[in-house]
C-alpha cells in the first residue's frame, strides 16, 4: 500500500512549472461571498473544538434530502466518509467491487479497511458494466462502489438500470453510490435519491461539498442510507472530523440553491465548449455530466499529459486508459488548446 499521490507535485511535471492545474476537478469559481464572510467571522473561535456530531449540518442535509437525521453521516470529505463506511463494513478477507479506472483513492481506502479490491473494466462507452460487476459479487463481497457521474469518464448510470442492479444484490452486500459530481448533472436537486433510499435498503448515497460547492479546502462530505448502516458508520468517524468552518460553510451552501444553479450552468457551458474544441481537433471525447472531460487515449495518455505540462497545464493521465481534464477558466483552456494546436475559440468562464 502506498500513500495517496505521495510523489506528486503540483509544480513539477513535464519539466516545466505548472501554471494551470486541471487535474483535480476543483471548482474554478470561488466559494460564495456569504461563505467567505462566515469563515472570516469565525476566525476568533479557532481555539474551540467543533461539535463532534456536526448536528446542525446533519439536520440540514437530512432536510435537503427529505430523509431523517439518523440516516445521515457527515465526515471530512466524501473520501473520509467512504473510509468510515469501509472500516465499518469490511475487514480482512472481504472484497470491495468497483469499476476501473475510477477514483484513485478507492484502492487505498479499501486497503486501509483490510479488504481486497476487485476491479471491473468500464464499457467501451466509459460506463459501468453492471452485469459484469454483478458476476464478481460473491460470498466475500461486502461493498460495491458505483460512481455516477463516473470519475474519470463523466458517464451517468441509468436510473432504471441502477435500480435493477440494486435489486439483484444479495442481502450481505451494501452498494455505495458515489455522487460527488451529481450537481453538475442535476444542479442542486436531490432528484431520485430519497426514492432510491426508501426502496433499496442496501444502498448508501455518498456526496461532497468539495466539487460543485467549491469547498474542497474545508473537507466536508456526507452519506445517506439505512439507519443501521449509518449508526455503524458513525462509530468509525474521526473525533471532531468536521470543523466548525466546514459545517457552517456547508449549511450556507445548501441554502444557496439559486446561486449554485447559476454556477453549474456556467461550468457546464464551459465544459461543453471545451468538449467541442477538443472534438474539432479530432480528439476522442466522451460526453460528460461532470466538471471534467475524458479522452480515451489508451497508450497515448501519458504523452498527451506531458505535452500539456510542457505548456504549463497539468491534467490527469490514467496510463493505458486516457486523460481527464478538469473544467478551468478561460485562460487555462486557451493555453491547453494552443498547446494542442487549437486556435482560441473563447470560453464562458
Amino acid at each position: 500500500m502506498s500513500a495517496y499521490r505521495d510523489k506528486e507535485s503540483s509544480n513539477a511535471e513535464g519539466g516545466s512549472d505548472i501554471t494551470f492545474d486541471l487535474s483535480s476537478n476543483e471548482l474554478v469559481l470561488s466559494p460564495l461571498p456569504t461563505v467567505l464572510a462566515a469563515i472570516e467571522e469565525g476566525l476568533p473561535r479557532l481555539a474551540r473544538y467543533p461539535d463532534p456530531t456536526a448536528r446542525d449540518l446533519t439536520r440540514a442535509i437530512a432536510g435537503h434530502l427529505c430523509v431523517s437525521a439518523d440516516e445521515v453521516a457527515v465526515g471530512p470529505g466524501s473520501a473520509g466518509v467512504l473510509q468510515q463506511i469501509l472500516l465499518a463494513l469490511c475487514g480482512r478477507g472481504d472484497e470491495v467491487v468497483y469499476a476501473w479506472p475510477g477514483f484513485d483513492a478507492y484502492p487505498l481506502l479499501v486497503a486501509i479497511s483490510g479488504a481486497t479490491s476487485v476491479h471491473v473494466p468500464l464499457t467501451v462507452s466509459g460506463g459501468h458494466d453492471l452485469d459484469e460487476i454483478r458476476t464478481r459479487v460473491n460470498a466475500r463481497t461486502r461493498v460495491v462502489i458505483l460512481c455516477s457521474p463516473h470519475n474519470p469518464t463523466g458517464v451517468v448510470i441509468d436510473h432504471g438500470e441502477l435500480c435493477g442492479f440494486l435489486r439483484s444484490l444479495p442481502d450481505h452486500v451494501v452498494a455505495v453510490i458515489d455522487e460527488a459530481y451529481v450537481e453538475f448533472h442535476r444542479n442542486s436537486d436531490p432528484a431520485g435519491m430519497p426514492k432510491v433510499l426508501r426502496e433499496h435498503s442496501n444502498a448508501v448515497v455518498l456526496r461532497t461539498f468539495s466539487k460543485a460547492h467549491g469547498l474542497a479546502g474545508l473537507r466536508v462530505g456526507y452519506a445517506a442510507g439505512p439507519r443501521e448502516v449509518v449508526a455503524t458508520v458513525r462509530k468509525t468517524a474521526i473525533p471532531f472530523g468536521v470543523t466548525r468552518f466546514a459545517e457552517q460553510a456547508a449549511m450556507l451552501s445548501l441554502r444557496s440553491e439559486d446561486e449554485l444553479r447559476e454556477r453549474m450552468a456556467a461550468v457546464t457551458a464551459a465544459r461543453d465548449e471545451l468538449t467541442a474544441d477538443l472534438v474539432d481537433m479530432g480528439l476522442p471525447v466522451l460526453p460528460s455530466r461532470a466538471n471534467f472531460v475524458w479522452l480515451p487515449l489508451a497508450s497515448a495518455a501519458e504523452s498527451f499529459a506531458r505535452a500539456a505540462a510542457t505548456a504549463g497545464v497539468k491534467v490527469r493521465a490514467c496510463p493505458g486508459h486516457g486523460v481527464r481534464i478538469s473544467v478551468g477558466d478561460a485562460e487555462a483552456h486557451r493555453t491547453l488548446l494552443a498547446a494542442l494546436g487549437q486556435k482560441d475559440r473563447g470560453n464562458r468562464l
